[in-house]
């Protein structure tokens, strides 16, 4: 079995979409990690609400101008970076499927680019001629679609583009005539997402993706019933992991909703959470015990591939993606490791969080661990989220630990199937390359 979902994975990554997508991946490392370690310093250290401020009682002996500065200066890195990530992610997609068939790479991702805003502009309130552009389109949450926008650029140059080949010094005649040759399907390009934008802001596409968001929000804000909340925590994990993040993002934010306040109060006034009205609330369950350190339990990630790998460039990321991943920031894990279209991450990434948030369920109807119904302030690890929230309970806390220990254990053949077919991918890669490959 082990083999045949070895050779399965090889030849899915060995497609031309995965290859470009491995690729693309591998160029947004460094801007996904450099963003999740603003993204932690702006949310888990500079925010007056999150756990390491309140440790250190940041508003008590550090000036306002300084405290307030960095969380600015952090917030502003983290908006650019992972604002405008989808322009990145269609400009390495689009060259690096031109250079998979030997086309002008360098034009197509800057095609890929200008696509990516014409299908982001928004055509119906242009205002004083100022640039509008539907954001959503362009940032992180996006991925797949500045993807597939690269991606079909670079097809766009394989059909209607001259065959190329680049060379580090280029006479002003050869420029030239690259700029000429390229003229064609940078056009088509640009007409096609000329036509996807005018057609998108017609049907009121922006429209239909807020109310598809918001739905999600109000189940998780709403939903009581584990049946519903579950199916639809499925699908937004898998929508996740394609690189479309709203979905689950809008599912699992709201813990001031209604239910949430009944249960608080009543821990308030009875001094336990033993007993809440609504003991299965989904987001609660969730951030208790399907979120360690962010979306797929990206840290019990990370701690495998620390275990079992030593020297590689995936551990490299792991260790620098640890500590943001750690409070809850894991967006360089997602691209860097990468996690996100990774056919061998895909079940367990899915699927272990449910698997957790059930067993904390079942704990809890049998009255071994309390229920999570008080505040956690933001950038608690996820691991203590449980402890914290059941207001110090050790029963809690243990069974977190124990639940953290079983979920690393799953994720370690996974992780060592995921560095064998790396290096598969790597021998291929480099035998096409025509290096000798060394392990």
């Amino acid at each position: 079995m082990e083999k045949i979902i070895f050779k399965t994975v090889v030849r899915l990554r060995r497609l031309a979409f995965f290859r470009v997508a491995d690729r693309t991946l591998m160029m947004l490392m460094p801007l996904a990690v450099v963003g999740s370690i603003f993204q932690f310093l702006w949310q888990s250290v500079f925010s007056p609400t999150s756990l390491i401020s309140n440790i250190f009682y940041f508003d008590k002996w550090l000036p306002d101008q300084i405290f307030n500065g960095a969380w600015y200066a952090c917030q502003g890195v983290t908006s650019v970076v992972f604002g405008t990530f989808g322009l990145f992610t269609a400009y390495f997609s689009a060259q690096y499927t031109a250079r998979l068939y030997q086309k002008d790479a360098q034009m197509a991702g800057v095609s890929g680019m200008l696509a990516l805003l014409l299908c982001a502009y928004r055509f119906r309130d242009i205002k004083n001629f100022q640039l509008s552009f539907n954001w959503r389109f362009l940032n992180i949450n996006s991925f797949l679609f500045a993807l597939l926008i690269g991606f079909g650029t670079g097809l766009i140059f394989r059909f209607l583009g001259v065959e190329y080949h680049h060379q580090h010094a280029e006479s002003a005649q050869r420029i030239k005539k690259r700029a000429f040759n390229s003229f064609r399907p940078m056009l088509a390009t640009w007409v096609i997402g000329l036509v996807v934008g005018i057609l998108a802001s017609l049907v009121h596409v922006r429209v239909v993706a807020t109310n598809f968001y918001q739905f999600f929000q109000n189940q998780g804000q709403n939903n009581l019933n584990l049946g519903v909340f579950i199916p639809l925590l499925l699908l937004a994990l898998l929508l996740n992991w394609l690189g479309i993040g709203q979905p689950l993002a809008s599912l699992t934010t709201g813990s001031d909703n209604a239910t949430n306040v009944a249960n608080l109060n009543y821990a308030l006034t009875h001094g336990s959470s033993l007993n809440v009205p609504n003991p299965y609330v989904g987001n609660s369950l969730y951030q208790s015990y399907g979120r360690f350190g962010g979306s797929g339990l990206t840290l019990v990630l990370l701690i495998g591939i620390l275990i079992y790998i030593k020297k590689n460039s995936i551990a490299r990321i792991a260790r620098w993606s640890f500590i943001p991943t750690l409070f809850g920031s894991n967006q360089g894990a997602l691209i860097g490791i990468p996690i996100m279209l990774n056919p061998l991450f895909l079940i367990p990434y899915v699927c272990l969080p449910v698997v957790n948030m059930l067993l904390g369920a079942s704990m809890i109807a049998i009255h071994l661990i309390p229920v999570s119904a008080y505040n956690v302030l933001s950038g608690t690890p996820g691991p203590l989220v449980a402890f914290i929230a059941t207001n110090g309970t050790w029963q809690a806390l243990i069974f977190s630990m124990l639940l953290f220990a079983l979920d690393i254990l799953l994720y370690l053949p996974i992780v060592k199937m995921a560095k064998d077919v790396q290096d598969e991918i790597d021998l291929l890669n480099d035998e096409e390359a025509g290096y000798e490959y060394v392990k």
